[in-house]
């Protein structure tokens, strides 16, 4: 069935409406596949390995220059392409339960504020 629009009503899902001149933008995607998902874990892991071989990230995944850190990820944004678009799809705890580092939260945290 293709989506319908009617008063406040889209589709099936109904959306508050005031004012004059609104704009509905309704996505229902069904998240992000397993693929993309393998793809931004892979990115991830990469990244962080560079990160251990620059001297920012310990053995375990322990940030060891926070700022090296956040450099490298506002230095590179096209890297973690991936990574991005699998957070933006909602896989942010899918990925971060695959990928424990602690130097993880901060590079999924860095990506989902650009």
């Amino acid at each position: 069935m293709s989506d319908y629009v009617f008063g406040d009503k889209v589709g099936g899902n109904q959306y508050k409406q005031t004012g004059d001149h609104n704009t509905f933008t309704v996505n229902n995607s069904a998240g992000v596949s397993r693929q993309e998902l393998d793809a931004a874990v892979s990115e991830l892991r990469a990244f962080i390995a560079q990160l251990g071989r620059d001297g920012a990230v310990g053995a375990d995944g322990t940030v060891t220059d926070p700022g090296a850190v956040v450099a490298a990820v506002e230095s590179e944004p096209g890297r973690l392409r991936a990574l991005g678009q699998a957070i933006a799809g909602g896989a942010k705890d899918a990925v971060l339960s695959v990928v424990k580092d602690g130097v993880a939260a901060l590079i999924v945290a860095l990506v989902a504020r650009m």
